[in-house]
């Protein structure tokens, strides 16, 4: 018998007697993108006559491993050629206007990124009130502000061609106290950095960036996610706003917010923040109606784009969507609460290396409804699992005790998925698990998706109402298989891409 290797791929073979060939049709491999010929991880059964396929295994998940990195570093290097292309179109139209300014040097910044230049920039802004000019922050400079509010503007335009830099974590003022009337999600968007509140056809744009400084309370909110960290640019209460070709970096929370608005636009702009980073959402839009998400490139460690309670009305089109979770609508439901999304459209957006591409997902035990939805022409690319309709969310990092099943939901219904192309790589095209109480009702034509190879390729499904030529439609019976392994073995594998349920890749 031969033992096990600690290294950073399995194979497990069913232990009950068969033939060889039907052996082979049930080895579960699982596999990490960065393995090497040396690393390997046999699990091999104590049946007689095994020990003579496992050079044969071995070099298959070698050869599997070799492709599986062929095809990450093609997708990373098209990842690569869009988002250069995304910039360049993002500058050139950053660059076509030019209005009249006035500009914060004249109102005493020194844009040395170490005064404090609020006072300058709110000179700035009273001095061109009422005379639809810019204000103007030029390139060259770095800004640091203190945290900005601005408060029933109008008809004016915020034009950063610099950097505006939010004050170090130790200086920020104290968030707002607790208000138990708000909902969990409201409670996290009262504390930020640039506010616009009651404002009318604001517009802000620019050339320049918004760092956020947020690397500190990543480190601090990882020990205790409990923290407060503030949003780096809230749109509440306001109407006919465009934000417009900034970069937003490193945000401490969510990047940008709209809540409680309406007519809002969001052109071209670039989100950049490390996957490692703690609940920085890119665009977040809460109770919010008729509001377009054009043509954004979006990096970041969380959401790329999530749409929240209350919202109507919102389109995402086009733009470039890297790591972080994809498009969520939710999560819906926390707490026991009635939470509501409808008529939603996310169409022609490429996603590379997200967890997820299109995502519902909805608390157990909540109330409300998800509907008219739409995801038209998505493109993934070493995407996790690219479409997923989950009605039992419960992450670990929200919920201390354990999630019970509850009979109550977030209803789902009218959700349609039309034109779905690329890979995954996680052995499951897409998952589609809903309540038992409120079954969800799901189209998804159009799956033309591949695994990463080595992997299997299934749509799981359950308590998803069928319809005829839909992915669901024979019921639940695509569902794939997933390794049992023990928790040490899981720990060695790490961040594996798939489950592989057969021999034949």
């Amino acid at each position: 018998m031969m033992r096990s290797v600690a290294l950073a791929l399995a194979v497990a073979v069913a232990a009950r007697p068969q033939r060889h060939d039907e052996q082979r049709d049930t080895v579960l491999v699982r596999a990490r993108d960065r393995v090497t010929r040396k690393d390997l991880i046999l699990t091999v059964s104590r049946d007689a006559g095994m020990e003579d396929l496992v050079d044969s295994y071995k070099q298959k998940i070698v050869e599997i491993a070799d492709r599986t990195q062929q095809w990450l570093a093609k997708a990373d290097a098209a990842y690569v050629r869009d988002a250069r292309t995304h910039d360049e179109e993002r500058a050139r139209a950053a660059g076509s206007s030019h209005p009249a300014t006035i500009s914060v040097m004249d109102h005493g910044a020194k844009g040395d990124g170490v005064a404090d230049d609020k006072a300058a920039f709110e000179a700035a802004v009273a001095a061109a009130r009422g005379k639809t000019n810019a204000v103007l922050l030029p390139a060259g400079h770095t800004f640091l502000l203190s945290p900005i509010a601005l408060v029933e503007e109008s008809e004016l335009e915020i034009r950063i061609d610099g950097v505006v830099r939010a004050p170090m974590m130790e200086r920020w003022p104290r968030p707002p106290q607790e208000d138990a009337s708000l909902s969990a999600e409201r409670q996290r968007m009262r504390y930020a950095f640039l506010e616009l509140r009651y404002c009318r056809s604001l517009v802000i744009s620019g050339s320049g960036a918004i760092e956020g400084r947020g690397q500190p309370w990543w480190r601090r909110r990882k020990r205790r996610p409990e923290i407060r960290a503030p949003a780096l640019l809230v749109i509440r209460e306001s109407s006919d706003c465009v934000v417009r070709y900034l970069s937003l970096v490193e945000s401490p929370f969510y990047h940008v917010v709209v809540l409680d608005s309406e007519r809002i636009k969001l052109d071209r702009l670039r989100v950049a923040t490390p996957s490692g980073s703690v609940n920085t959402d890119g665009i977040d839009v809460l109770a919010s109606s008729d509001v377009t998400i054009s043509k954004c490139h979006v990096s970041t460690g969380d959401d790329n784009v999530a749409i929240k309670e209350g919202s109507r009305r919102v389109q995402v089109l086009g733009g470039l969507f890297h790591k972080g979770h994809g498009l969520s609508i939710g999560s819906l439901g926390e707490r026991h609460t009635e939470q509501s999304v409808e008529d939603v459209l996310l169409a022609n957006v490429r996603f590379y290396r997200t967890s997820n591409a299109a995502r519902v997902k909805t608390w157990q035990g909540g109330r409300g409804h998800v509907r008219n939805v739409t995801f038209s022409n998505l493109d993934v690319r070493a995407v996790g699992q690219p479409l997923v309709v989950d009605q039992f969310y419960c992450p670990a990092s929200q919920h201390r005790g354990t999630c019970a099943n509850e009979t109550d939901a977030v209803a789902v219904s009218d959700v349609t998925v039309s034109g779905l192309t690329g890979w995954h790589t996680s052995g499951v095209a897409a998952m589609l698990h809903c309540s038992s109480s409120k079954p969800c009702g799901v189209v998804a034509t159009g799956i033309d998706v591949r695994s990463v190879p080595g992997c299997s390729n299934v749509v799981r499904c359950l308590n998803v109402v069928p319809r005829p030529g839909a992915a669901c439609a024979d019921g639940d019976n695509m569902h794939g298989f997933r390794l049992d392994i023990t928790r040490p073995m899981t720990e060695a594998l790490g961040d594996v891409p798939c489950v592989h349920t057969s021999a034949h890749p």
